[in-house]
């Protein structure tokens, strides 16, 4: 049998080099003594301060992790997988979080004390990077004025940040290195949502009409306007969902009542024709599901939740705080707990995780 600690030094500086994310590098050197010594410890860049911003001046960053369960012949259907959204501390310990919520997780259950993710399958969903402020007196990074920011990165090296600056009512950028913060030309800071297709930053507006952002402060449009321009409480996210881009469209939320809110359809999602730049009507998702959070989304597939239907788009309602499935055949929402598969996908953890934790 191969023993892995002996593998050249400069394969495992390359195998490395594959790994664009600082969670999977930590997990990389915790392998033995010998990688840990040909790797060196990657640097944190979190949290960031941000020149020139009075408040929410500093970005975090939050990696969504879907851990699964271990493939136990005749017995994995009895497991189920856990979604968990984490923020590493600058004493380089982590917080967990809710994947769709504000609220930041005190504390494990007693029957388990600490997550060993070296005894997990651990799987890297999304990063997000969230613009914010924590109180001055607190030892943690829970209480966030959140705002919607993006970050793309070489490895290790950042290259920009793209964020608004709501002083000035602009969209800039931020770039590692520089002294200050750059004024993206023809896009304005009233936006209403962002996210990174094919490597770079993408932005769309209330009606819909979407542009990309280039390394050099271009702005090429990607798809035409496929809404009015009257202003309303409308929310609008976009998700990368492998090679395709996704808008969600989710109608203004006015209801007191459930009754009334049951009966509403409040979500369109289309999907993004490259060539032709245009916005498509989706009726189906397939077997994917959308997860919405409060300025960020992203996509997994019914499968690898161990489920066997897609076609939902689960969100967290803000308004009533609560969250909420939308499926696409039915035109209704449904509270989560209606779903008892996809429930357990949040909290607590499964039972099979302290088991292997311990």
């Amino acid at each position: 049998m191969a023993d892995w600690s002996q593998l050249p030094k400069d394969l495992l500086q390359l195998i490395s080099q594959k790994l664009n994310n600082h969670f999977y590098i930590l997990r990389f050197r915790s392998v033995c003594s010998t990688w840990r010594l040909s790797i060196p410890k990657p640097h944190n860049h979190f949290p960031l301060k941000l020149p020139h911003f009075s408040r929410r001046n500093k970005l975090y960053n939050h990696i969504i992790f879907l851990i699964k369960p271990p493939a136990t012949p005749n017995q994995q259907s009895l497991y189920r997988p856990w979604l968990v959204r984490i923020s590493p501390t600058s004493s380089g310990k982590f917080n967990l979080w809710h994947p769709l919520g504000v609220h930041y997780i005190t504390q494990l259950p007693s029957d388990l004390r600490v997550l060993d993710f070296n005894q997990l399958s651990v799987f890297n969903i999304e990063e997000i990077y969230i613009r914010g402020e924590s109180y001055p007196n607190s030892s943690t990074t829970r209480f966030y004025h959140y705002d919607r920011s993006l970050a793309t990165f070489q490895r290790e090296q950042i290259l920009d940040i793209v964020t608004s600056h709501r002083n000035s009512k602009e969209m800039v950028m931020f770039r590692c290195g520089g002294n200050g913060l750059t004024k993206i030309p023809n896009v304005s800071s009233f936006y209403q949502g962002m996210c990174i297709f094919k490597g770079r930053p993408c932005v769309t507006y209330q009606n819909g009409r979407t542009v990309m952002i280039g390394s050099d402060l271009s702005v090429d449009l990607v798809a035409e306007p496929v809404f009015g321009d009257e202003l309303n409480g409308d929310i609008y996210i976009m998700v990368e969902n492998e090679s395709e881009l996704l808008l969600v469209h989710n109608y203004e939320e006015d209801y007191d009542s459930d009754d009334d809110y049951d009966e509403y359809e409040p979500i369109d999602v289309f999907r993004l024709d490259q060539k032709e730049k245009k916005w498509l009507k989706l009726e189906n998702l397939g077997d994917t599901v959308l997860f919405l959070g409060q300025g960020y989304s992203f996509a997994i597939s019914a499968s690898d939740l161990g489920l066997d239907n897609g076609n939902f788009v689960i969100y967290c309602n803000y308004n009533h705080n609560e969250i909420r499935v939308f499926p696409l055949d039915q035109h209704r929402t449904f509270l989560l707990s209606d779903y008892p598969d996809y429930f357990k996908l949040f909290w607590p953890p499964p039972e099979w995780i302290a088991s292997r934790c311990m």
